[in-house]
């Protein structure tokens, strides 16, 4: 076998890591490159031995992580199976020369011993998260194809300082061919629409490692490349030991085979001060004695400071000393800082400090138990430091075998991939060094989502938090109703159940997580606003107002009252006037900033800092090939605002060819790192595998508004600031093919969001085919946030997606195929480099940033706009961000997802805005989808969306009085084409929405409310009745009133709305709304009183209305119109004409004498008047009879009576028996 030496300069790079405890980086370009592993493994052990680093000599860990399949086995008797096969297929190896019969035939290569004899982690690239908090001296990535920058992020800061990491790539002929290499991620950045996958992240990573430090690239012979003539120049300097001086301290040889002392830096040497000072301090000493960095010590020491004034209060519960304590008393203490800083050891110290310190009930909390290994490993070591025995003081839980103390694991779970052994709880008996006496203790963990388990709990230690929802950490931190152990623990102080539990809060915020924003840009600013204005606000009013005593008698003379408000008022205004101190209060905020792996300024640190955007505020293009100490730079901070705030409508914006962005020029480079800073400050939802979303997906774009003297006004690289940033994603336009077979299986590919979602919601497969533009993200710097910049930009984005902006160029390509024409360029430019067959080219190639790049900044008017039919976005709904897109950016709300996000516990929405020089409203499917969409949100309040905030849920609702009224108005207007829209429109919200008719009727007014309802509604809207008794019709109320069925002319108050869908819709108590709101109870009453009243008042005009409509109209009408008509054809003159007439008449048939006798004496009667009825009533009595009656009375007599002679013929009486007669003889002829 030949054996090549090695180039000397590798093992120089190794030992100048392990004397300055950074870490090394080497590519190895090759399909042999696995083989070289053992071969570094042995060199990287042996220059630590001869350099006395027992750091790496006593680490022989291995962390090798891969796709799927690692090309060989790892089990030690398959290997020896397969040995076996090849043997007798005549292709095993063997050794050179003949040896005895005896002798060993098959040898034992050197990969096969370093299998067997190195502790190897395996772990596969999705099982990546499982290594969080474990330490290795070697790192080997395979597959690169298969990695992303999470996974890159995430198993790089698992190495320890002096350690190597290594990246497996295969063979390739020039290192330009790994520009072009698909990625397995690019299959979710590739949609139907888009155009091809460009890599434009592989670009940049592979000339990024010429500017690391500790970085070699080599073939899989380790000749090492060009690409790493800057490392090698300095490299080439260190002739001996310690001729390269650190930032940390100097490195001297001690002339001893090459054995190094290194000096102690200036935090050292405190830190050992520190451990002097504390050393016979109790609790306190042995724990900081296990602190590595001056850093670490003083966060163990302020957790520590919190639990000793929680014991002293506790130990004072009844004595005036607690009200002192309370108001200085830390409740919280937070504790945020980059990956590998020490975060979970500091935290496990702090809880074995925490047990000294007698707390009984301590739960500890992460995303999974795996997290907290560090945790509960740096607990055991500080309870072993405290004196504490296992099995005699304390004992361990683990995840699997037994039954865990929270009840969250089942007895015989065995551990494996899925479920790592670990440590989930302690149990402390009594005794040992601390001050338990003698009570059970319990330091226990806990999923976050078990909220009522946290229930009594007196320190809640949260590891992780930024990966925890906010909610779920909001409720973790509230106030101790005084449940279970806290309320007994504390000896039942007055005051004690209204006290916030001890809580820590340790999360990373610069680390490949990408969460660590949330708690930074959301719960700390809370808790510090909270800390400055509110706590202690209302702490200094109690103090104030109980100086003030009074007599016992006679208050009212000596205005005690009046004096205690007056006193509270002014303590409050002066603590909320003065500047808050974040050291003191109920909060406090720690931040670490030294490495505990390795050494501060660790160029592979700075290298992927660099690469992945994770420390933009401190990002320094030139100090790249440094150690990259940021703690001296001068440079301002990447998204420090330079050139002030213009007004918004003179800002403009401009799109980012994202190949000058990506191209690693020192420029472009700037401009990322001021972007992704911006992005990182304004946004909390940030990962490394978004920036290479942002670099190499064909739909995505990138635009900045920029002030109007940019370039006058920029920086001193010539960049202007930017105010703020929009990246949108083209998606739609799918094929009626895609579109079925998608949805016939139920579910959808990767990429366009809003299409599939909109098409599986509303089930219109017409909308998929339509292209639109989803703004991913719109981030705001945050000095001038809130000042009009975002609707600005929105305002100009909308109008270039509408076609409105002026196309200078002139041109129809779309964005895409004008980046691509730059590779296009780049391509034919390089291809005469890679003609050549041989691997020539791969050991003489220089690789430099591309130099003819296109502009990086381009006006919207210089860009050819793509045709669009509307403009989308998604987002975490939140009230502001819901005003924002809803009222300032015009957007309609489409889609809310129910359930809630696992991280921010919010509800994606989906909103969306029609161009309309685009598409119209031809199809008229943005009201249709809109009515449909509010009609489900309401339906949903009492569900999935009933912990939503009121005011929220009002605003989703929408404007009941407007809404779509553009639409409904014009419904029945004249025939142009604008009312042609509206008419269509109309008729989509109809057949969405179910109804007929905008306005209520009498009849469906008794489908949902009858009779009786309405009367008590009116006799509460009366006050005669209480609100109990009408509580079950107000989600009838509701319904009617946020489906606008009460009419156009019907509104009700911000405030009675809410009322009235707090407690109609998201079935809320009347208590739960006053705290909500913030009202009294009497005031929200008053306005519910009034809210009912008024659509009382409308369902009782609805119904005299309709009962009016009943009795003038319909066939009611007609029919009386008929009974009418033919009674005027009966009689056709009133009562007084047909008298008059019929005198008349009378008057002249007596004068022509046509008189009949009506058989009494001196009496006429008309022809027409001989009915002997009616005679029977006549006059009796001739003319001259009446005329002498008249004359003897005296003549005109005005009243009184007068007599005249009968003249009526007086009939002989019958007797009774001829009566008799006759009747018995009518009743024989009657029986004959």
């Amino acid at each position: 076998m030949v054996r090549k030496k090695l180039d000397e300069r590798i093992r120089t790079l190794f030992r100048h890591s392990i004397q300055t405890n950074t870490r090394s980086l080497l590519l190895l370009v090759g399909d042999h490159g696995k083989d070289q592993v053992p071969n570094l493994y042995q060199i990287l052990h042996r220059t630590a031995n001869m350099s006395k680093s027992e750091r790496i000599s006593q680490s022989n860990s291995v962390l090798w992580c891969y796709k799927k399949e690692l090309g060989f086995s790892t089990h030690k008797k398959k290997r020896m199976e397969k040995l076996k096969r090849d043997k007798k297929r005549g292709l095993a190896k063997q050794l050179q020369g003949k040896e005895g019969a005896g002798s060993q035939l098959e040898r034992m290569d050197n990969f096969e011993l370093f299998l067997s004899n190195t502790d190897i982690t395996w772990c596969y690239y999705k099982d990546s998260h499982r290594v969080l908090g474990t330490t290795h001296s070697i790192l080997v990535l395979q597959d690169f194809e298969a990695l992303t920058p999470n996974i890159m992020a995430r198993t790089i800061e698992t190495v320890q300082g002096g350690g190597l990491v290594i990246f497996l790539l295969r063979t390739v002929k020039s290192l330009r061919q790994l520009y072009a290499m698909s990625m397995d991620v690019h299959s979710r950045y590739r949609t139907e629409s888009s155009g091809d996958v460009i890599p434009r992240f592989n670009e940049r990573f592979i000339l990024s490692l010429g500017g690391c430090a500790n970085c070699l690239v080599c073939d899989d012979e380790l000749n090492i490349l060009p690409l790493s003539r800057k490392t090698l120049g300095r490299l080439s300097k260190m002739d001996g030991v310690g001729e390269d001086d650190d930032d940390e301290g100097s490195v001297v040889d001690d002339g001893n085979h090459g054995g190094v002392v290194t000096s102690k830096t200036e935090e050292d040497v405190q830190l050992e001060q520190l451990k002097q000072t504390l050393q016979d301090t109790p609790h306190v000493g042995k724990l900081v004695e296990l602190t590595k960095t001056l850093d670490q010590a003083r966060a163990v020491l302020t957790f520590l400071e919190a639990c000793a004034d929680r014991d002293k209060k506790k130990k004072n519960a009844a004595s005036p000393l607690a009200d002192a304590l309370k108001s200085n008393t830390t409740t919280t203490v937070s504790l945020t800082a980059a990956r590998g800083r020490g975060k979970s050891a500091a935290l496990g110290l702090c809880l074995a400090g925490a047990v000294s310190f007698g707390f009984h009930s301590i739960v500890v909390t992460a995303p999974e138990p795996e997290n907290l290994v560090s945790v509960f490993q740096f607990l055991v070591e500080g309870l072993k430091a405290l004196k504490y025995q296992e099995h005699y003081d304390y004992t361990l839980g683990y995840n699997y075998g037994l039954d865990s103390n929270d009840g969250s694991y089942t007895r015989g779970e065995k551990a494996g991939r899925d479920n790592t052994k670990c440590i989930v709880s302690v149990s402390i008996h009594g005794g040992g060094g601390g001050k338990g006496g003698g009570q059970r203790q319990t330091v226990r963990y806990v999923r976050p989502r078990d909220v009522d388990k946290f229930v009594g709990a007196e320190l809640v230690a949260v590891d992780e938090a930024a990966a925890i929802p906010l909610p779920i950490v909001r409720q973790l931190m509230q106030l101790n109703a005084g449940h279970g152990g806290k309320g007994k623990s504390m000896g039942g102080g007055s005051g004690e159940g209204d006290e916030r539990r001890l809580t820590f809060l340790s999360s990373t915020i610069n680390g490949y997580e990408g969460t660590g924003r949330a708690l930074s840009l959301k719960l700390i600013k809370e808790l510090r606003d909270s800390n400055t204005k509110g706590r202690s606000g209302v702490d200094a009013a109690r103090a104030a107002g109980a100086e003030i005593a009074g007599a016992a008698s006679n208050k009212g003379e000596a205005k005690v009252h009046e004096k205690r408000w007056a006193a509270e008022a002014a303590a409050a205004k002066a603590v909320t006037s003065g500047s808050g101190s974040t050291s003191g209060g109920p909060l406090k905020e720690i931040d670490l900033s030294h490495p505990i792996r390795y050494a501060r300024g660790d160029p592979v640190e700075a290298w992927l800092n660099n690469l992945l955007c994770l420390d933009c505020d401190s990002f320094d293009y030139n100090n790249t090939l440094g150690y990259g100490n940021k703690s001296n730079s001068n440079t301002s901070s990447a998204t420090e605002l330079n050139g002030g705030a213009p007004a918004p409508a003179e800002c403009e914006l401009y799109a980012v060819n994202r190949d000058a962005l990506f191209s690693y020029h020192r420029l472009s480079e700037s401009f990322l790192q001021k972007l992704w800073g911006l992005y990182t400050s304004a946004h909390y939802k940030n990962t490394p595998n978004d920036l290479q979303m942002l670099s190499d997906a064909p739909a995505h774009n990138v635009f900045v508004l920029l002030g109007p003297t940019a370039e006058a006004h920029g920086d001193d690289d010539g960049l202007p600031d930017i105010l703020a940033i929009v990246q949108t994603s083209i998606e739609g336009k799918l094929s009626q093919k895609t579109i079925q077979a998608q949805l016939a299986r139920g579910h959808r590919s990767a990429g366009d969001l809003i299409p599939w979602t909109m098409s599986q919601q509303f089930g219109d497969r017409n909308f998929a085919q339509l292209s639109g533009a989803r703004v991913v993200r719109v981030a705001v710097h945050p000095a001038v946030q809130g000042m009009g910049y975002g609707g600005r930009a929105m305002e100009l984005l909308f109008r270039y997606y509408n076609g409105e902006m002026v196309n200078l160029s002139g041109g129809l390509m779309s964005d895409d195929e004008g980046e691509g024409s730059s590779d296009d360029e780049t391509a034919s430019e390089s291809g005469s480099d890679e003609e050549p067959v041989s691997n020539a080219l791969l050991h003489k190639e220089a690789l430099k940033p591309r130099k003819k790049l296109p502009p990086l900044l381009l006006p919207l008017s210089a860009v050819p706009t793509p045709k669009l039919d509307w403009l989308g976005t998604s987002f975490g709904l939140t009230p502001s961000l819901h005003n924002f897109w809803h009222r300032k950016v015009g957007m309609t709300m489409m889609y809310l997802r129910q359930t809630a996000n696992e991280l921010t516990g919010e509800h994606s929405a989906i909103m969306i805005r029609a161009l309309p020089r685009r598409s119209g409203w031809d199809d008229a499917w943005l009201p249709a989808f809109g009515v449909d969409a509010r009609r489900r949100i309401g339906r949903l309040l009492g569900g999935s969306f009933r912990g939503m905030e009121v005011s929220l849920a009002v605003s989703l609702l929408g404007d009941v009085v407007g809404g779509f009224g553009p639409w409904m108005k014009n419904a029945g207007g004249d025939d142009d084409d604008g009312n042609n829209m509206d008419k269509t429109a109309l008729q989509e919200v109809k057949k969405r929405s179910g109804t007929q008719s905008s306005t209520l009727t009498s009849t469906e007014l008794h489908y949902h409310l009858t009779p009786h309802d309405l009367q008590r509604l009116e006799l509460y809207s009366r006050n005669l009745c209480d609100h109990h008794l009408v509580s079950d019709l107000i989600p009838s109320l509701s319904q009617l009133y946020f489906t606008s069925r009460m009419g156009p002319g019907f509104r009700l108050s911000s405030v009675q709305a809410a009322l009235l869908c707090g407690m109609g819709l998201q079935n809320k108590s009347v208590e739960d709304l006053t705290a909500e709101l913030g009202l009294p109870v009497n005031q929200v009453l008053a306005m519910f009183n009034k809210a009912v009243k008024k659509m009382s008042l409308a369902f009782h005009n609805i119904l005299v209305e309709e009962e009016s409509r009943g009795l003038l109209g319909g066939d009611a009408l007609k029919k009386a119109e008929s009974k009418a008509q033919k009674m005027r054809d009966v009689v056709g003159q009133t009562l007084e004409e047909d008298a008059a007439e019929g005198a008349t008449k009378a008057m002249e048939q007596l004068t022509k004498g046509q008189v009949l006798n009506s058989g009494v004496t001196g009496t006429r009667i008309a022809p027409e008047i001989s009915d002997p009825e009616i005679m029977k009533y006549a006059l009796k009595g001739s003319d001259e009879d009446w005329a002498n009656a008249l004359k003897e009375k005296g003549g005109g007599v005005d009243e009184g009576t007068i007599q005249i002679k009968s003249t009526q013929v007086k009939t002989p009486k019958r007797k009774a028996d001829d009566d008799a007669l006759e009747s018995a003889m009518k009743n024989e002829k009657a029986l004959m």
